[in-house]
């Protein structure tokens, strides 16, 4: 890993586009959206989703992996973005 790499970038890079829209497909589904949540709840909703799934792949818990994270919030928001930027 390089400086700029966390353990969520690496296991999206590991992941095929296919399978980065499917997770994304499926996080969206799962996620709790009303006309009163703001865009960045729904962001924070997606985000918070994609670290649960990479720490289920990982066999760690969420709260696990956030302690191997030195800014959770962050590293997961910036997968997000990385996935939602392959998209396009």
């Amino acid at each position: 890993m390089n400086n700029h790499d966390t353990i969520i970038s690496t296991w999206l890079s590991g992941k095929s586009k296919p399978a980065r829209e499917l997770l994304m497909s499926e996080l969206g589904q799962k996620m709790n959206a009303t006309e009163d949540v703001p865009v960045e709840g729904i962001i924070e909703q997606l985000a918070a989703g994609l670290l649960s799934a990479c720490a289920h792949d990982l066999d760690l818990s969420p709260l696990e992996l956030v302690g191997l994270l030195i800014t959770p919030r962050k590293d997961a928001l910036a997968g997000l973005v990385t996935v939602l930027h392959d998209g396009e």
